[in-house]
């Protein structure tokens, strides 16, 4: 059976500057296109390209000296894109005439390149998906037309490279690996901020006094909160014991709801033993720190709550007292993570405390608090169900005893150095 690697689909933030969702209906498109036969992708892009179509700046890069007796090494990094993957590229004729890639220009959004070769028949479309959201994994998809010799390498921001081969004379298949890259972690960077209501909107007492936090080094933070496909999957490989209940509502892409704090314990020691790296709850103060992402308004966009830019009672969003909406439906904040800002309430790993007298000062999570007794713990943001005065950065509240359909979680990540 076909085993998903949510390890993340749990997208992580790539730390640039935050880029609007794919759409669901692009997913589909991009879907349906690597499913298409050999070459079928490349008419729509080529002709785009051919007529000047937009894109980067393209990038020439000078023809190399590589042998004629094995296949050519790319020497330059032609582009890179979408968090630190380099593409490289060089061919070889049967003539023993070598060179680099000439050209790179996006294919669809964030998700794909197009390399073009300025002679006949030596055209490669090259994708390289965010497939996080289907198996975990971002994967590449190439459909050359050319019997051209050429040596494709993709490199991730981890260092792991994949590669494709043609010898010349031959036409390349088509080939799409759905594993070539495991959804990597970039995360938010080491810092220091001041916790607690400092907007001066809405503050309440729970949110003082007011404290500095040192984050001494930098971790990864799940892009969206978790989904239901994501905890669907630790189910059917046996890691997780709860189903939770939807609502009516629909699984898939929408974040896991009615789950417990130690539901979510269950989930981030399935998603440990599967990769191998220590996924966790986030701390309290970890939390406010990603959703602010630098700021100290109420929200990370500003002390306005505005229209559509969350999911809430009075957000003017299509799902606002309704339902959760789909994970990343609403612009990121600066370090790259949606949904901070409403649609589910989620699980941190801290005890509750009514105030932050005597809270960490480290980034680490409070130990001491309700939670020896009823198990109360933290819950930061706020729900679809919820107004706009618990959607700010500062505001906190606990809960105990089971989940609701106002709770989901996101994961965090400890990077190793």
């Amino acid at each position: 059976m076909f085993k998903l690697f949510v390890g993340a689909t749990i997208a992580f933030a790539m730390f640039t500057s935050p880029v609007a969702a794919q759409s669901g209906q692009e997913e589909v498109a991009d879907s349906a296109a690597l499913g298409a036969d050999e070459g079928s992708p490349l008419a729509s892009v080529r002709d785009a390209l051919r007529s000047g179509g937009s894109g980067p700046e393209l990038v020439v890069i000078p023809a190399g000296s590589s042998s004629t007796d094995g296949p050519c090494t790319p020497t330059s990094d032609v582009l890179q894109f979408d968090g630190g993957y380099r593409v490289r590229m060089c061919y070889i004729t049967g003539e023993g005439e070598t060179g680099q890639a000439q050209a790179g220009v996006w294919a669809s959004s964030q998700s794909g390149i197009l390399w073009f070769f300025s002679r006949e028949n030596a055209e490669v479309l090259v994708k390289v998906l965010d497939g996080c959201e289907y198996n975990g994994h971002r994967w590449v998809f190439v459909a050359p037309v050319t019997d051209l010799g050429f040596e494709l390498r993709v490199t991730g921001p981890d260092g792991d490279t994949w590669t494709h081969t043609n010898e010349a004379g031959t036409t390349a298949p088509t080939r799409s690996d759905t594993s070539a890259f495991r959804c990597s972690a970039v995360g938010i960077p080491a810092g220091s901020f001041q916790m607690g209501c400092v907007s001066g909107v809405k503050c309440e007492d729970k949110e003082f006094p007011v404290h500095w936090v040192a984050m001494p080094a930098p971790f990864a933070v799940g892009k969206y909160e978790v989904t239901f496909s994501e905890w669907d999957a630790c189910v059917e490989s046996g890691g997780c014991r709860h189903v939770p209940d939807d609502a009516g509502w629909g699984r898939g892409n929408r974040p896991v709801i009615n789950v417990s704090w130690e539901d979510a314990q269950d989930y981030v020691a399935w998603l440990s033993g599967e990769t191998g790296y220590e996924y966790r709850l986030l701390s309290e103060s970890e939390w406010e720190y990603a959703a602010r992402a630098g700021t100290r308004t109420a929200y990370s966009w500003g002390n306005e709550i505005g229209v559509n830019r969350a999911n809430c009672a009075g957000c003017g969003s299509p799902w606002d007292r309704d339902r959760t909406a789909p994970v990343g439906s609403f612009a990121a904040n600066a370090f790259g993570l949606h949904d901070m800002h409403g649609n589910v309430r989620e699980w941190v790993e801290d005890c509750w405390n009514g105030s932050y007298v005597g809270a960490p000062s480290d980034g680490s999570a409070s130990q001491q608090g309700d939670c020896s007794v009823e198990r109360w713990r933290v819950v930061r943001s706020a729900s679809w169900k919820e107004g706009p005065a618990n959607l700010r950065s500062a505001h906190r509240g606990w809960s105990c005893c089971g989940g609701t359909r106002l709770i989901g979680f996101r994961v965090a990540r400890t990077l190793t150095p």
